[in-house]
């Protein structure tokens, strides 16, 4: 199960809850047979030892202790067989009660491993569209809790299988002591066996509603830790104490539901073995007395109904977990299910797509090659469409190989999802993005990483070392780690060498979750720096020089324009500073492109393209 099939864990509208909660046990043996094979054999043999215990305790009423209360003589050899009869079962027990443990963990902890690799491997698949749809904390639920709750019947599994072994022999042994005893027997297991259905049909829609419950609490849970700063300042402490709190009062009802289901059930079936036992001794004692039955099988089979109890419950609690094991199924087959999946082909990049000579100084180019011309850019007629909403239309958009392309427009044009749709964080509704000439969809995994830096205007942060934050995988297409040298050269050129030098421990500086011990503009340097260091052959900054100052932001930019005619480059932002150093311009209003030429050509021709530049307060830019 380490690569669950999409549809693996569908569960139809309106199916029962033990089958599917079956097929997962089953999917989860297949997926570990050796722990598997293991855990059966030792359960079904614990509960064959059962079956011999009760034959050795009715063996040794008869052969020992009806003898011995009478004051008949019982020799030594009788007493050595029902010692050696009841030890050597109860060892065998407690044997294959520590074996069957460990496998069946092996078996469990095996799967929920594989589960959790399979959905946060989905995770990655699944687009950007899609991971907007659905908040970070109801997808560590489904990572955490759903799939927990998806395993949690494996506990009783291979327990259960062996007491349902159990159970056939037992009620066989019953039948053949008494036709009538078995009728007891039979009835009480099919009791129990109803009750549990009607069991499941109760519980079923409330353990789906408690995990759907526990989804909606951690995600407004997560959302309210994440935004504390916002919380503390604008003073919406009570106000999130209550949406919080709502939140956790109706995962307590789910909850609670559920228990009172329980609590209705639990002492029914308590009580049916107890039942069954006084059935038995009404029964048999009239037998006992006629001599049609020895008192060792009476208590024989008495033993047999008490013993039977532990394998009824055992079941019971296999099957009164199956509801929450499939309300967790359906939620992790929503995430395997989703059809909203980034495709690839199997084509690559020409070898001279990246960018060898990327990696620059403030000052100095480093490269001692000439280098590629860059990696080519091409949006034909990219339209994006989400929700009804139309994003981006019949957008055409060229950059040229080596070449800087500024991004302008208003708040809300459709820059950054223009961006998206060119490092292919999502797929265009019609129309089509090219990368070095190549179709974007018919790239193979992982060629666009490989080519491609991006530099969105959120920056992010690991919670390791500048220097593992800069590593990372280490050179996407050489396939080693990066040198010190590099890691300097690749900060300088982003304007973080001296952030850095600054810090405690320099590069083995820990930066904190997200990067919180850095200010927003050193992360976002540390961020630019990251995408040099991979040396790309085409560079997307999403304002990603909006946190710095001026005489920074003034040396990053001219950094980036040493790279003209070695890497593609599209800033996206209306500061001036960043239009200037550009080839050529594209101005986007209302998602659509509405001009592209130079700096000076759009000045001239188009009035609002004026006014975002005016509206930094650059008269000197405004008026080129």
């Amino acid at each position: 199960m380490s690569d669950l099939p999409a549809g693996a864990l569908r569960v139809r509208p309106g199916e029962a809850t033990v089958w599917p909660g079956l097929r997962t046990m089953v999917d989860g043996s297949l997926a570990h047979p050796a722990p598997a094979l293991v855990a059966t054999v030792t359960g079904i043999v614990n509960g064959i030892t059962m079956i011999f215990g009760a034959a050795a305790i009715g063996w040794s009423t008869d052969h020992l202790i009806v003898p011995a209360l009478a004051g008949n003589h019982v020799g030594r050899a009788t007493w050595w067989i029902a010692a050696g009869a009841i030890l050597g079962v109860s060892t065998l027990r407690w044997l294959t009660i520590m074996v069957r443990g460990i496998a069946t963990g092996l078996v469990q902890h095996g799967s929920q491993a594989d589960a959790r690799r399979a959905v946060v491997h989905r995770y990655l698949d699944l687009s950007l569209a899609w991971h907007r749809r659905h908040p970070p904390g109801q997808l560590l639920s489904t990572a955490v809790a759903d799939v927990d709750a998806l395993w949690l019947p494996m506990i009783f599994f291979y327990f259960a299988l062996g007491m349902a072994t159990m159970l056939i022999v037992a009620i066989i042994q019953m039948f053949l002591h008494a036709t009538v005893l078995g009728l007891i027997g039979l009835g009480l297991v099919a009791a129990v066996f109803g009750l549990n259905l009607l069991y499941q049909r109760l519980l079923g829609p409330r353990a789906r509603a408690a995990q759907e419950s526990r989804g909606r609490f951690g995600a407004l849970a997560l959302e309210s830790i994440e935004g504390g700063q916002v919380v503390r300042t604008l003073g919406l402490a009570d106000r999130e104490r209550g949406r919080v709190g709502a939140a956790a009062r109706g995962l307590r009802d789910a909850n609670v539901s559920m228990g009172v289901v329980s609590s209705a059930f639990d002492p029914v079936i308590e009580l049916l073995p107890t039942a069954a036992v006084l059935s038995v001794f009404a029964v048999g004692a009239r037998q006992v007395e006629s001599g049609d039955m020895s008192v060792g099988v009476l208590v024989e089979v008495v033993y047999l109904l008490l013993t039977i109890s532990i394998p009824l419950n055992v079941i019971s609690r296999f099957l009164g977990m199956m509801p929450v094991s499939t309300a967790g199924r359906t939620r992790i087959a929503a995430v395997l299910d989703s059809a909203e999946t980034t495709s690839y082909g199997d084509r690559a990049l020409a070898e001279d797509a990246g960018g060898g000579a990327v990696a620059v100084a403030v000052g100095t180019a480093v490269a001692g090659n000439a280098g590629p011309a860059g990696l080519g850019l091409r949006a034909r007629g990219v339209g994006l469409v989400i929700g009804g909403t139309r994003l981006l239309a019949g957008a055409d958009l060229e950059i040229r190989p080596g070449e800087i392309v500024a991004l302008v427009g208003a708040t809300g044009s459709g820059k950054s999802t223009l961006v998206d749709l060119l490092g292919r964080q999502t797929d265009p509704s019609d129309g089509v993005v090219e990368v070095g000439g190549v179709p974007a969809p018919e790239l193979a995994r992982g060629q666009l990483a490989a080519h491609l830096g991006i530099v969105s205007q959120t920056p992010w942060l690991f919670s390791g070392s500048v220097r593992e934050n800069l590593q990372l995988d280490g050179h996407p297409r050489e396939h080693r780690a990066y040198t010190d040298a590099e890691l300097w050269s690749a900060l300088g050129a982003a304007g973080a060498d001296e952030v850095v030098r600054a810090l405690p421990d320099g590069l083995d500086t820990r930066v904190g979750e997200r990067g919180a011990r850095l200010s927003g503009g050193q992360r976002q340097r540390l961020c630019l720096a990251r995408a040099l260091v991979r040396e790309p052959g085409a560079l997307l900054l999403d304002d990603a020089t909006s946190a710095l100052d001026p005489a920074v932001e003034r040396d990053v930019l001219a950094a980036l324009a040493r790279l003209r005619g070695r890497v593609s480059v599209l800033i996206v932002g209306g500061r001036p500073s960043s239009v200037l150093v550009a080839d050529r311009v594209a101005f986007l209003r209302a998602g659509r492109i509405a001009a592209v030429g130079t700096h000076a050509e759009l000045l001239a021709a188009e009035p609002d393209y004026r006014r975002i530049l005016r509206a930094y307060g650059h008269q000197g830019a405004g008026d080129e």
